[in-house]
Formats: C-alpha cells, sequence, structure tokens
C-alpha cells in the first residue's frame, strides 16, 4: 500500500514538473516573440509623423487585427455603434496594397450588423507593433499612431483574382484560418474606404486623402522579415 501510495506521488510530481515545464516553455516562446517584435520596432521604428500617407500605409500593413465598429441589429441595441475584433491583412507580406481584408462569417456580430448596413469604421494602432511599448507610451498618446478608416463593406466576389490574393494572405499572415469550422460560410471582405483619418502626433487628427493613401507605393519588408525570423 506504501508503495503503491510512493509511486501514484512520483508519478503526480512527474506529470505536474512535465505540465509547468510545458507551460513555462509555452509561455518563453511567447515572451521571445514578443521581445522579438519589440526588439525590431524599436530598431527599424516607424516613418516620420509628418509623413502621413506612408505612416498611414506603416500601421495598417503592420496590424494582425482591428477593431471594426458597426451599426448593431442586436435587438437590446438596435442602432446603437457596436465594436468587435477582426483578423486583418492589406495584401500579402510582401506586398502591401492598403486595402483592409477581413474573412468572415455570416454567423458573426459584425457580418449581421454589415448585412444591414454596410457602414463601418475600422481601426488599427501602433501599439500593436509594440513600438509604443517600446517608447514607453501609453496606447492613447497621440504619437502612439491610430488609424481610423470609414467607408463601406462588401463581399469580395469569389473566383476572381482579388478574391485569390485576399484570401491567401489572410491565410499566410492568420495559418489558423485553415482550420475554422468548415461549415461556416465564409466570405473575404473589404472596405470601400470613404475617409481616413489618423492621430499620430500632437494638434489633433489629421486626415489622409484615400487617392494617395491607395497610391502609395509602400516597399516596406518588415512584417516579411519578422515572420521570417520567427520560422527559422
Amino acid at each position: 500500500m506504501k508503495w503503491s501510495l510512493t509511486v501514484a506521488i512520483c508519478l503526480l510530481s512527474l506529470y505536474g514538473s512535465e505540465a509547468w515545464a510545458t507551460q513555462r516553455h509555452l509561455e518563453e516562446d511567447q515572451e521571445n516573440e514578443i521581445s522579438s517584435r519589440r526588439t525590431h520596432h524599436k530598431k527599424a521604428g516607424p516613418p516620420d509623423h509628418n509623413k502621413l500617407v506612408e505612416m498611414a500605409r506603416y500601421v495598417m500593413h503592420n496590424c494582425d487585427w482591428a477593431s471594426i465598429a458597426t451599426i448593431s441589429t442586436q435587438p437590446a441595441i438596435s442602432g446603437f455603434p457596436f465594436t468587435n475584433v477582426k483578423s486583418i491583412v492589406d495584401g500579402s507580406m510582401a506586398n502591401s496594397t492598403g486595402m483592409p481584408y477581413f474573412y468572415m462569417s455570416p454567423l458573426d456580430f459584425t457580418a449581421r450588423d454589415l448585412a444591414k448596413n454596410t457602414r463601418a469604421t475600422v481601426l488599427v494602432s501602433l501599439e500593436e507593433t509594440r513600438y509604443c511599448e517600446s517608447q514607453k507610451w501609453d496606447p492613447e498618446d497621440p504619437r502612439c499612431t491610430r488609424l481610423m478608416l470609414s467607408g463601406k463593406m462588401k463581399k469580395v466576389k469569389e473566383g476572381t483574382p482579388e478574391y485569390t490574393f485576399a484570401k491567401a494572405a489572410l491565410f499566410e499572415r492568420h495559418p489558423a484560418m485553415a482550420h475554422f469550422p468548415p461549415d461556416h460560410n465564409w466570405f473575404v471582405a473589404k472596405m470601400k474606404i470613404a475617409q481616413i483619418a489618423m492621430v499620430d502626433w500632437f494638434g489633433g487628427a489629421k486626415y489622409v486623402s484615400v487617392k494617395d493613401y491607395l497610391a502609395y507605393n509602400y516597399t516596406g519588408e518588415e512584417v516579411l522579415h519578422y515572420y521570417n525570423r520567427l520560422h527559422l
């Protein structure tokens, strides 16, 4: 009896140690990833705040997720603004377009709202890159650039070159999407941008020309280099 109890305690201790070690290993990997991204953006950093179009494209391309605000269709708050988090890309890691693309299901709050009213605002923040943290700036500090795109959302037609490009870009940046439940009728959506507002320094919001924003040839490869380093 004593022997059995001793074995059981040893096994529990061993299991507990292995579980702790595994958890700690995962935490260390996460810490290293955050540290890598923080260090990278310390070295590279965003463009000068006076370069409005370049800054806007930099922030959009370097963010993995966005807050998207819609007009709610939920009965209890119908007509209220409602916000949700969505994974985002503006093209492949090596080919930024500035156009925000999303992978959505009609079962989600956001898609339901958009089916009734296509107007939305998308917000991304430089804080996502950890650059603001490295500078000891609060996320609300005006130097921690936040970009707000407003416009109308629309589905990207399946089978088109744009659909193929956008879906591949989404799956490249967010590989977990390939394993999303297949019965959720996923679709690719994008925004037809009507206005771009940005806070990137003191003095209030600035407005970026949509035409200039989309026409800008953004060639930054920081996202591509970052993900390449993660998979070395």
